[in-house]
């Protein structure tokens, strides 16, 4: 498992007095964001034509929020996905 944790986004746990729903702040630092993608372009896929970087929220031992790379990749030989009929006899 890759341990490189991304450069130009931080997330902050809510603020005491934030509701309920609010799960976390995220703050990105757009230059840090595309120099850190610059020098990784081993994070990028492509889905539907467009670039993407997969990443995953994270909480650490002690209660802190941090994202990372989601590097999983599915092994060659996986059970394919599952298909599913809309000829349903009912």
């Amino acid at each position: 498992m890759d341990d490189k944790l991304i450069e130009g986004i931080r997330v902050f746990a809510p603020h005491a007095n934030a509701p309920s729903f609010v799960k976390a702040t995220i703050v990105i630092t757009m230059n840090d964001l595309f120099e850190f993608i610059k020098a990784n372009p081993d994070l990028v896929t492509e889905y539907q034509d467009k670039k993407q970087i997969k990443l995953q929220l994270l909480e650490s031992k002690e209660g802190k929020l941090y994202m990372k790379p989601d590097t999983y990749k599915k092994s060659e030989g996986a059970a394919p996905e599952p298909t599913y009929s809309t000829d349903l006899p009912f």
